[in-house]
């Protein structure tokens, strides 16, 4: 799969470009109403991306394929002694630019940023390494694209405090956020924030904190962060999960990260964390609402406007349709006019290290979900990205350790076969795709 994607681009260019001025020295009228543009996703390489093994020291792989290799069933990609390894100490948290020609991958317990130019099948080459450890104060932060000029990243550092020097009173458990804002373009940290998260006394005095917050959306203005809480014992000195109750979003300034504070919600009993796991969670629709997964707990949705979560919405609860325990705790992709589709693990036969997860059509406008059929034993746990082609969703589905396709989803059909498959992808003992990016 070695094509040189650049040039054929560029060929095609050329010869449009020639067309173009032969039709416009022939006909000075108007441009002819039957000609369509071609849409810009289907020109831009993607990049396949491939985790070695479902831990989570996983080897992360990836290279360069077209649009016209994606659909084709007739092909096969396979990692088997090609793919260009992207350096992480665990699993590569990837992003490309919005044409396909820059990748960017945060090396998660490397404590870096890395910028690479894309060249062909599995070449890539580096353009720059920028370390974050001094910024963020970790070399494990989480981050997110925003657009195409900037990402942020986050993290949380928990402090348990007791009012006395013998540490046997305690009083609550600190969680201390630090944010940053890097510009893409420069690979350089051009804002960044510190502050301890929004905390009542009520729940403070019962040991319960935010441990985690992730997968940002940008709205109107404002950074919407999802949030994951625990609870501490302090007779056991120990972490222990949490009964949810409701859930909570961080909100900060953007892109001055300042301002910080915290919508919350319960209404038709919505409870658990909202920060997924790798994967976006909530995202920005085209009326500018946006609409928030529950990623612990039954499968559901939520949507906030205006700033604040919409009670008249009241929430979107997958799992009662789909009909048996269901939750969604990695994230999901948002196509268009309400239209996602979430990876879904169904909780009866298994827990999340299972290959018992579904691909589920919603339609958050109209509450609707349906189950597609795909026949594959799916593991979706470390599943970070599909990408939106010609108003479709590409998705590189395949079981852990053995064969699949890419499956090219067709969001105005509301059949559980409303799907193309494309080309056949190979794995490897233990590994998985975890995106089309």
């Amino acid at each position: 799969m070695n094509l040189n994607f650049k040039y054929l681009v560029k060929v095609s260019f050329l010869s449009v470009f020639a067309v173009s001025l032969f039709s416009c020295s022939s006909d000075d009228s108007s441009g002819d109403p039957d000609i369509v543009d071609p849409d810009p996703s289907s020109l831009r390489p993607y990049h396949l991306v491939l985790g070695s093994s479902s831990t989570g020291n996983s080897a992360t792989y990836t290279q360069g394929v077209t649009v016209e290799q994606l659909i084709d069933p007739a092909v096969t990609f396979s990692f088997e002694g090609f793919g260009f390894e992207v350096p992480s100490t665990r699993t590569a948290r990837v992003y490309t630019s919005d044409d396909g020609e820059t990748l960017f991958n945060l090396n998660y317990g490397g404590g870096a940023v890395a910028k690479y130019d894309y060249e062909s099948g599995q070449n890539y080459g580096l353009v720059s390494n920028t370390d974050i450890q001094a910024v963020m104060g970790t070399a494990y932060p989480r981050w997110t694209k925003i657009d195409e000029n900037f990402a942020v990243l986050q993290n949380v550092i928990t402090d348990h405090v007791y009012s006395d020097e013998e540490g046997t009173v305690y009083e609550r458990t600190s969680a201390m956020v630090t944010l940053a804002l890097m510009d893409l373009r420069t690979m350089t940290v051009v804002e960044n924030n510190t502050f301890e998260f929004p905390w009542n006394e009520e729940e403070a005095s019962e040991g319960v904190f935010v441990f985690r917050i992730d997968a940002p959306v940008l709205s109107n203005g404002k950074l919407y962060y999802g949030a994951a809480k625990r609870v501490y014992n302090p007779l056991t000195a120990e972490n222990e999960s949490l009964v949810y109750e409701d859930i909570e979003t961080l909100v900060v300034d953007y892109p001055s990260l300042n301002n910080e504070t915290t919508i919350r919600t319960s209404v038709d009993g919505v409870a658990g964390s909202t920060n997924g796991y790798r994967t976006p969670v909530a995202h920005m629709d085209e009326k500018n609402d946006t609409y928030q997964l529950v990623t612990s707990g039954d499968a559901s949705i939520v949507k906030i406007s205006n700033g604040s979560y919409d009670e008249a919405y009241g929430s979107f609860n997958i799992k009662e349709i789909l009909g048996h325990n269901a939750e969604a705790n990695t994230g999901w992709f948002y196509v268009g006019n309400g239209i996602g589709y979430v990876p879904v693990l169904n909780t009866d036969l298994g827990e999340s290290a299972s290959s018992y997860w579904d691909v589920v059509r919603v339609d958050v406008y109209n509450k609707t979900a349906v189950k597609m059929n795909i026949p594959l034993d799916l593991w979706l746990r470390q599943y970070q990205w599909a990408s939106v082609i010609e108003g479709k969703l590409f998705m590189a589905l395949a079981p852990l350790g053995g064969e699949g396709n890419v499956y090219i989803f067709d969001p105005t059909s509301t059949d559980a076969t409303g799907y193309e498959v494309g080309a056949k992808l190979k794995t490897g003992t233990d590994a998985s795709y975890i995106g089309l990016f």
